[in-house]
């Protein structure tokens, strides 16, 4: 069998019911004669009726397959398995609440070519539940997945990134800045490997040409799960931050995004619900919890004994340690080695260090 030209690595956890028309969107992309590809599905260990899913799409599929169980629990030890697996020159991440458009694989690649980059990101949407009439606030779509929606094809920013379920980069970038840190589980590990990518001066570009949908549930749109993922965000970007900047400059960050949220977010909730807007008071009422989420984190991580915090720990299920793989997202586990990217991150660390 010949290598194809694409691997697209799909990582899921019990979720069946999602799966077939996910794994179908991507059976029937269109090649155009530009392309060959390959599917890996990567099992987190469900307990449901993937692997029979899987089995059954496999049998009939013109799309080579391959189903691959990873037993660590987590999405980045799942993309690890997935990238170990591969067989392409380019390897396109995608998610199993998502479902794709007959050409996404095609314009990702069309992109990639056209301006000689390695890293390029597509337009996910959000597909809401049917007779969903909520006008969601632009903050709350971002909060449940939805990419930059920029018109033109364009270079992504210092501050916008490609996210890991819509996303073709080549194999020679995982060779370079290495794969995903093992310290960012399930939240945060895509926005730091982008900034390793961007400081190795590795340009990435995003097209709106290649459409993909995030599946939302109903249970994704209550209050509850939007503070859940807004604390779990603050906690991420905390760690992600003390890793970078260190505890001083972190310390700064916090102290600006308190005054940012006392002087921003909780007057705009108060004026938003006065005057009716809902889903606006939605919005900035749940980013206090990304602030509070923050600040909890680093208080922890600096003085762990002083502010040990049990009961927080208990209710978000957050880890402890750095090393701790237990991280687990709100209201759900969610899917989530490529030993060589692995000392690749730890190299790195220690030319930091030298430096």
């Amino acid at each position: 069998m010949s290598v194809p030209d694409v691997s697209v690595v799909l990582c899921t956890y019990n979720r069946a019911g999602m799966l077939r028309e996910c794994i179908q969107s991507l059976q029937s992309q269109r090649t155009s004669g530009e392309f060959t590809y390959e599917i890996i599905v990567v099992d987190n260990s469900s307990t449901d009726e993937t692997p029979a899913v899987v089995a059954e799409l496999a049998k009939n599929s013109s799309v080579p397959m391959k189903y691959v169980m990873e037993r660590k629990p987590g999405q980045v030890h799942a993309r690890h398995s997935g990238f170990r697996e591969a067989s392409g020159h380019w390897i396109a991440n995608f998610d199993d609440d998502e479902v794709a458009e007959p050409s996404w694989l095609l314009e990702l690649l069309r992109l990639a070519k056209e301006k000689n980059v390695r890293c390029v990101g597509g337009l996910l949407w959000l597909r809401l539940p049917d007779g969903c009439q909520r006008n969601l606030h632009p903050r709350v779509r971002r909060m449940l997945g939805e990419s930059v929606t920029w018109p033109e094809p364009r270079p992504y920013t210092r501050t916008q990134g490609p996210g890991s379920g819509n996303q073709l980069i080549h194999r020679s970038i995982l060779d370079e800045v290495g794969i995903y840190d093992l310290s960012h589980q399930v939240r945060g590990y895509d926005t730091d490997h982008y900034r390793r990518i961007r400081k190795a001066g590795i340009e990435s570009w995003f097209t709106p040409r290649a459409v993909a949908y995030h599946i939302t549930p109903e249970s994704r749109l209550t209050s509850q799960y939007l503070r859940d993922t807004c604390f779990h965000d603050g906690w991420c970007f905390c760690r992600r931050d003390l890793a970078h900047y260190g505890a001083f400059l972190c310390a700064a960050i916090a102290l600006c995004r308190i005054l940012y949220t006392l002087t921003i977010y909780l007057p705009a909730s108060w004026i938003s619900e006065l005057f009716g807007q809902t889903e606006a008071a939605i919005a900035y009422t749940v980013l206090l919890k990304r602030t509070e989420g923050y600040v909890r984190c680093y208080l922890y991580s600096v003085a762990p004994k002083l502010f040990a915090q049990p009961a927080m720990f208990e209710r978000y299920r957050l880890p402890r340690h750095a090393t701790d793989q237990t991280f687990l997202a709100p209201q759900e586990i969610t899917s989530a080695d490529f030993s060589n990217g692995e000392k690749s991150i730890e190299a790195s660390r220690s030319n930091e260090a030298a430096k």
